[in-house]
């Protein structure tokens, strides 16, 4: 990391926002229920949110839906259009990452700039309490570059 990224001042960076792989995300679903929901991550609530999200539309994140986040730094801590913000956050994160699990920044990056597909993040409502499952970095990336993302919000309760 530590590389700049060149980004043009009228370049419009969209990616194809497609559904997620939700057997890809389910560590971070498993997080979600005990972190979030306070529950075991069994076999049956695994299921009941891969159900919740399988149904929930593929939607843009407003503004007030992204302010409200909890458990990212997408929409406070990196400035709209400012893509260095994103990428000092994700190298932090990466310092206490294992090797498996570090963000490709650069990779992830490459992919919005040239208009690739682009899973949508993960979100769970329970109560109006808004919780990021999977897709921070995704997030910090869009609003780095003032992209408005798709997401997949499922209500729980």
């Amino acid at each position: 990391m530590g590389e700049k990224y060149e980004i043009q001042e009228n370049m419009e960076i969209t990616p194809e926002w497609a559904r997620p792989n939700l057997e890809n995300e389910r560590g971070e679903i498993e997080r979600a229920i005990r972190e979030f929901l306070s529950e075991e991550p069994t076999k049956e609530n695994i299921d009941r949110i891969i159900r919740v999200l399988e149904r929930a539309p593929l939607s843009d994140l407003s503004d007030e839906e992204w302010s409200m986040l909890e458990n990212t730094d997408s929409f406070h801590n990196v400035r709209a259009g400012r893509i260095e913000d994103a990428e000092h956050l994700t190298e932090e994160y990466n310092r206490e990452l294992p090797p498996k699990d570090k963000r490709d920044f650069g990779g992830l990056l490459s992919a919005f700039k040239q208009g690739g597909v682009m899973e949508a993040p993960t979100i769970l409502r329970n109560k109006g309490i808004l919780h990021l499952v999977s897709g921070n970095t995704r997030l910090m990336i869009a609003h780095g570059l003032n992209n408005q993302p798709k997401v997949v919000i499922g209500d729980i309760g």
